[in-house]
């Protein structure tokens, strides 16, 4: 399967159903990430920051997704993940990118977060797209798609704060994939399920 003929059966996919989101009012803040689907010569690879290490930022360090949290001058939740993401990674999605469809909306399964809906985007990006990071994030890198579906790249995590706890990971070249941003790929992995995608041939 190409990249693009895969990008178009997620698209098809995804637009099978209407995303769930979160109950109206139910949650102080509203948020936008986007899920970056690139081509490449062995398939498809989406795009995972590092955050960088800041007092506030209660995913301080995580790897995530580009976006943030919508602002008052945003038109809508789309515009919060195309302004974020030119902000944090330096690509401008109204120019290199094309919606492909939207997940349902994840919230914090944990009072330690603030209570944030936040609504993901998958979109497609032209291969030679050129990320550029801003000082909230570390750096960026391109995963490979396979890694989303393969048990191989599957671990577990210990929190010092809960260390009674431990939380799933997707882990690749010494990044840790867990938490939101996890439940996020949980979801694409039930898409790429649907479609057959095992991430082999």
């Amino acid at each position: 399967m190409s990249p693009e003929s895969l990008i178009e059966r997620i698209g098809a996919e995804l637009a099978r159903r209407e995303a769930r989101r979160a109950e109206p009012g139910a949650y102080d803040v509203e948020a936008a990430v986007t899920l970056l689907l690139r081509p490449a010569a062995a398939g498809l690879k989406f795009l995972a920051i590092k955050r960088t290490e800041q007092e506030r930022d209660p995913w301080s360090g995580h790897m995530a997704l580009p976006g943030g949290r919508r602002d008052d001058d945003d038109a809508s939740l789309w515009a919060t993940a195309v302004r974020e993401t030119r902000e944090e990674v330096g690509v401008d999605l109204e120019k290199v990118g094309r919606l492909v469809g939207q997940l349902d909306d994840v919230v914090p399964g944990t009072r330690r977060i603030p209570a944030i809906a936040i609504t993901p985007f998958v979109v497609a990006v032209q291969p030679d797209v050129v990320t550029r990071t801003s000082t909230e994030v570390e750096y960026a890198v391109w995963v490979p798609l396979e890694v989303v579906v393969d048990e191989e790249h599957r671990g577990t995590l210990q929190l010092d704060v809960l260390s009674d706890r431990e939380f799933p990971t997707i882990e690749y070249g010494g990044h840790v994939i867990w938490g939101l941003t996890l439940r996020i790929l949980g979801q694409l992995e039930e898409v790429l399920s649907r479609i057959g995608y095992t991430g082999r041939g």
